[in-house]
């Protein structure tokens, strides 16, 4: 009964909570909740057997992270120079869409989905960023914010009395 290390302490808090195991202060480091959840009676209680495996769900270094950021940067900037290669790292089309289908694995990424949005846009593609649960549940929930926070204008009948002191 060993935890992967691939499992940060934050991937462990949500499956304390996913499976709401008692007894476990959420404000422990992550070597004590570690310490914790491998004791046998939990593990076999709740069936973790799932977190000796690697998480496939780990999330990008700070250096990766930052590589994948610049490239949606790069592909936004051709957009804003109008898609013309010559003023661009890019030699050809091929090149921005492979780059876009490259980077459209990162699709938590918020500069990853609009770069990709827009090469879909100018080269008539369907490049779908890959989306976490997480993530994609979020902007589900924002969008029916803005759905229904749309102003518009409402009109009422009656007698209005105002009154200036």
């Amino acid at each position: 009964m060993k935890i992967h290390e691939s499992y940060s302490k934050k991937d462990l808090v949500k499956v304390i909570n996913k499976y709401n195991i008692p007894n476990i202060d959420l404000k422990l480091t992550r070597y004590e909740i570690v310490k914790l959840l491998c004791d046998t009676e939990t593990w076999k209680r709740y069936n973790l057997d799932f977190l000796e495996n690697e998480n496939l769900n780990k999330s990008l270094s700070i250096k990766e992270k930052n590589e994948i950021i610049l490239k949606a940067q790069q592909l936004i900037a051709l957009h804003k120079n109008g898609f013309i290669l010559n003023k661009s790292i890019y030699t050809s089309n091929q090149q921005v869409i492979d780059e876009a289908k490259f980077i459209s694995k990162y699709g938590d990424i918020s500069s990853v989905r609009r770069a990709i949005r827009f090469v879909n846009e100018h080269y008539n593609e369907k490049i779908k960023p890959k989306l976490s649960n997480d993530i994609y549940e979020k902007l589900k929930h924002k969008e029916e914010i803005k759905k229904n926070s749309i102003q518009t204008i409402s009109f009422k009948k009656g007698t209005f009395k105002v009154s200036f002191n």
